[in-house]
């Protein structure tokens, strides 16, 4: 009588099938890690853009008022918590008549700016994880436009954000960062990441 002989998978073969997966596992995850940390730093370029638009056209909007659009305070980490409400009052009576072009009449564009700066200033800290930025406004030196106002006008606008930790298949901080700006005097090593944009109205 014959005997058949049984096959299969020794303890070894067993031992070794089972790491091959669990480093395979150990990569997906590593991988799905830094997809979703990409993800959301995608999601804050998203962000950032829809807040600097909403910020040029409000600039836009008031040219009589376009030097106060300008924010240039340093940067201060306690006071980055996001307001719940708007802190603003509300803007004071202002006369705006632009029927005679020759003779454009703005009394409030400085207030209009200081409300817009504000308000944009909550949406900023509400939208953004300890979200604030820095504004610098520029008036070039060219031909002037109609009614004897500068033709071209440029915001610099870097918003400014809580970092984003780096982990486990993540890379280097580094390679999410832009140069923050000088006059908002961060410190070296800071955990925050700066975006700038460069807009001309």
């Amino acid at each position: 009588m014959k005997h058949r002989t049984q096959r299969g998978a020794t303890l070894i073969e067993v031992l070794v099938a089972i790491v091959i997966l669990a480093i395979g596992l150990f990569g997906m995850a590593g991988l799905t890690s830094a997809a979703l940390k990409y993800n959301q730093f995608s999601r804050m370029r998203a962000t950032g853009l829809s807040l600097v638009t909403d910020y040029a056209e409000r600039a836009r909007a008031n040219l009589a008022g376009f030097a106060g659009y300008a924010h240039t305070k340093a940067y201060n980490a306690s006071v980055r918590a996001a307001a719940s409400t708007d802190p603003t009052s509300a803007r004071g009576a202002c006369l705006v008549d632009t029927s005679n072009p020759a003779s454009p009449v703005n009394t409030c564009g400085a207030a209009i700016a200081t409300y817009d700066q504000s308000q944009w200033l909550t949406n900023v800290a509400n939208r953004l994880p300890g979200g604030t930025a820095y504004v610098s406004t520029e008036l070039p030196d060219v031909a002037s436009g109609v009614n004897g106002l500068p033709a071209t006008r440029v915001l610099n606008i870097w918003l400014i954000w809580s970092a984003i930790e780096e982990g486990a298949g993540f890379g280097r901080k580094e390679q999410l960062q832009q140069p923050c700006p000088a006059g908002a005097n961060i410190a070296t090593g800071a955990s925050v990441n700066c975006m700038y944009f460069r807009i001309t109205l």
